[in-house]
């Protein structure tokens, strides 16, 4: 009789997970424009310490960017216009801004997509605020579409993303008009000179 080694097992694989898989696949095909950087957050880091010790609350770092990007795109609206047809664009007035938060979803722990509406409008505390509620909140209410979604068989959620991406309109209800994706910091110790802390996005 010959000896079943068990080196490996079969995981189901989560529906959900499924989705976002074909959501990013359709992303390669959008027009993306790639940029590196280093931003100097030292006197932000103080800002958000003082704020803590003041108040007691501790506002997100990740608030704070997406409040400094709604400005930024404010002040230049085409970065997020969107074709409409062939021969027109269309320039929306609200940043939306799509970003991920860490959710449980079919028993696992998976970054969910959310938009934070007009966040050009919002104070860094009120989209700290919002972002704190949409974690702790039912993930049907808190993602655009969720149910629909989770109703849809792989290939006619990818069919549906299609469809979607020909209408301006309606990507910016499930997508957006802008992205920020989760926030990976690495703190590295600069030449004496300059020993302040820098975050790397």
């Amino acid at each position: 009789m010959k000896q079943q080694h068990r080196d490996a097992r079969v995981a189901p694989y989560p529906k959900i997970k499924r989705l976002m898989a074909a959501e990013f696949r359709l992303s390669r095909h959008m027009p993306l424009i790639h940029g590196l950087f280093e931003a100097d957050v030292t006197r932000v880091r103080e800002f958000l310490r003082e704020h803590k010790a003041n108040s007691g609350e501790s506002l997100s770092f990740t608030a704070f960017l997406i409040g400094c990007l709604a400005q930024a795109v404010e002040e230049y609206k085409a970065v997020q216009a969107m074709r409409l047809g062939r021969k027109h664009l269309i320039l929306f007035e609200d940043v939306d801004v799509l970003t991920y938060i860490e959710r449980g979803a079919s028993g696992h722990s998976l970054p969910m997509p959310y938009i934070i509406r007009a966040a050009n409008h919002k104070s860094v505390r009120e989209i700290h605020r919002e972002i704190r509620t949409a974690q702790v909140q039912e993930v049907a209410k808190a993602v655009v579409g969720f149910k629909l979604v989770q109703s849809l068989p792989t290939f006619l959620f990818s069919l549906f993303l299609r469809i979607v991406g020909r209408d301006p309109r309606q990507m910016k209800k499930y997508v957006g008009t802008v992205a920020l994706s989760a926030v990976g910091m690495r703190i590295r110790q600069l030449p004496q000179r300059r020993r302040n802390n820098h975050d790397q996005v």
